[in-house]
């Protein structure tokens, strides 16, 4: 049994070890009109694992998993400083609709955010 039905946690190994992961979480079940949409949150590699390919893995994981669960969308927000995320998130197909110029505060300085959704029915699922 889930102690969080709305949230699962996916989780990317190397050599092993767990160096990174995702959380998919979706609406509480009585928010039936956002019941079709997902929210891809607190991706993670380590920083030792980066460039391996680990992310791209977790994510793909992330979205074979809400197909599963019968979601059509997935969205998620990154600040203007996950350069490398924003390419890694553009390149799997995720569309920017939106920034926030007041997002978040980093080492001192407010920086924006962007968002992010993509349709799961774009592409086919993984075989």
């Amino acid at each position: 049994m889930c102690s969080s039905p709305e949230r699962r946690l996916v989780v990317g190994r190397l050599d092993g070890i767990i160096a990174g992961s995702a959380q998919l979480s979706r609406a509480p079940r009585n928010n039936e009109a956002q019941a079709f949409a997902g929210t891809l949150t607190s991706a993670f590699v380590a920083p030792w694992a980066r460039g391996r390919g680990l992310g791209r893995g977790v994510v793909r994981e992330i979205e074979q998993l809400a197909r599963e669960l019968g979601l059509v969308v997935l969205n998620l927000d990154l600040r203007d400083t996950q350069r490398a995320a924003m390419g890694l998130y553009e390149n799997l197909g995720y569309r920017r609709w939106g920034t926030h110029p007041v997002y978040a505060e980093v080492e001192g300085r407010i920086i924006p955010g962007h968002y992010y959704y993509k349709l799961l029915e774009d592409e086919p699922a993984a075989p």
